[in-house]
């Protein structure tokens, strides 16, 4: 599992455009948008190479963004990861964030 206190770091110096803030949850990254939503960044303890990302907006228009590598049933066959990504918004999609996330170290075990 990632340092969370760095991670933390990195996103408010790196992303200071549009982190407000970052805290440690449980296991989880939290961070705060300037535009009132949250990220929270999951892995595993347990299983090296599970993540999942949690775009929470519902305060702001209702949505919630998710995406994880947790094997999932799919018409009857396993998949490797899923997305339940419902809208793109207007400034920043749901895929933007996971590759950002994932250059800068977020997305790696």
């Amino acid at each position: 599992m990632p340092d969370l206190e760095s991670l933390g770091r990195l996103a408010e110096v790196e992303f200071l455009e549009i982190v407000q803030s970052t805290v440690i949850i449980e296991n989880k990254l939290r961070a705060t948008l300037i535009d009132g939503s949250y990220i929270d960044f999951w892995w595993s303890e347990e299983i090296p190479g599970r993540y999942a990302y949690h775009w929470e907006r519902r305060r702001i228009d209702g949505t919630i963004y998710r995406h994880d590598n947790i094997p999932h049933i799919q018409g009857g066959q396993w998949v490797r990861s899923q997305s339940t990504f419902t809208t793109t918004h207007n400034r920043l999609s749901p895929k933007a964030i996971c590759r950002m996330t994932r250059k800068r170290g977020f997305g790696s075990s």
